[in-house]
């Protein structure tokens, strides 16, 4: 009997974590917003906004996380080219989806139960859209932005892609952006176009990210490559660099197009129907060979598995977490490429 109840004591307090830290209906936060070297740091609690400074440490409290050392100085950009690590997880499409991206992430090593990073040298790869359509946003760009800070002490590392999702929210258009958020911050002057703006934490952070890395021989990026980006000319450094500086354009600028890296489909077969042509696998070869890749992972388009396609050449990994429930992901184990499953198990693609 006393067994038992140890036992069941034990379970629940290993879900307090998830408990602590999961999407509240009438919360939000924290958000950091910097005037100078000292920031202000607002939270929504019961429907009421609350603000304190920064501590002196700079240190930042996140329920449930371990806390977060900020500088006053923007967040630098990270190399876009990494060596293959011995095992990899790639996630896309979170969409605020909390329980579902926990999930994933304790299966296959990545963290624990308290949230502390376990993949040693391994790297996390989100391929875009974290923001919208999910009430647990925030909470999962703080927590992607713990581990980042973990996995770096472990000589890991965790690369955050912008998606399409992530670039709208970061240049104030909020059409698909959960209601709670558009509720919440209603009477905070700036709404949710200051909290994840210049000045704030989260929006400096988001505006120095990668919209495409190369780790080992696999090229990661949410949308796709078109022909008309090959046409640029691009880089991946300088496609970097530029798309940086066009999510400050007011208008749509080529990289945020259809035919940009965010926004295209045409790498997953049959994807946009009637708007997209379908690359065809000469296409891919041509793409790949100028990134240096021999595959490429994309999300965006949404999938019941995590599939690959052209060969292997294309691997399509939005297979899920977008809807709300549980999802898969990526797993590349010294290179080679396996479905994640949710309950921890991994299938050979």
């Amino acid at each position: 009997m006393l067994r038992c109840v140890l036992r069941s004591l034990f379970s629940l307090l290993l879900a307090l974590p998830l408990a602590a830290q999961a999407p509240r209906s009438d919360g939000d936060g924290p958000h950091v917003l910097w005037e100078g070297r000292e920031a202000q740091v607002l939270r929504l609690r019961g429907g009421r906004v609350e603000g304190t400074p920064l501590p002196r440490s700079r240190e930042l409290a996140l329920e449930g996380l371990p806390g977060l050392k900020l500088n006053p100085a923007s967040p630098e950009a990270p190399p876009c080219e990494y060596p293959l690590p011995p095992r990899l997880l790639a996630l896309s499409d979170l969409h605020g989806n909390w329980a579902g991206t926990v999930e994933l992430l304790r299966a296959h090593g990545v963290m624990d139960e308290q949230f502390r990073w376990t993949f040693g040298r391994g790297h996390l790869v989100i391929v875009g859209d974290v923001a919208d359509r999910g009430a647990g946003v925030t909470e999962l760009y703080w927590l992607i932005r713990s581990l980042e800070a973990q996995a770096a002490k472990a000589k890991g590392r965790v690369h955050l892609l912008l998606g399409n999702h992530d670039a709208m929210l970061v240049r104030g258009e909020h059409r698909d952006v959960n209601p709670k958020y558009l509720q919440a911050w209603s009477g905070q002057p700036g709404g949710l176009k200051v909290l994840f703006g210049g000045r704030s934490e989260l929006g400096r952070w988001l505006r120095t990210r990668n919209v495409a890395v190369r780790i080992g021989t696999h090229l990661f990026l949410h949308g796709g490559v078109s022909t008309e980006l090959l046409a640029q000319g691009l880089g991946l450094q300088a496609l970097n660099a530029r798309f940086r500086k066009e999510l400050e354009v007011p208008e749509r600028p080529f990289l945020l197009s259809t035919k940009g890296p965010v926004w295209y489909r045409g790498l997953i077969p049959g994807a946009d129907p009637g708007r997209t042509a379908d690359a065809t696998t000469g296409e891919v070869d041509l793409a790949l060979s100028a990134f240096g890749a021999k595959a490429v992972v994309v999300g965006h388009t949404t999938l019941p598995r995590v599939a690959a396609h052209h060969g292997g050449r294309v691997l399509g990994i939005d297979a899920g977490l977008k809807r709300g429930g549980s999802g898969e992901g990526l797993y590349l184990d010294r290179g080679k490429p396996f479905r994640a499953l949710p309950d921890g198990r991994r299938e050979p693609l």
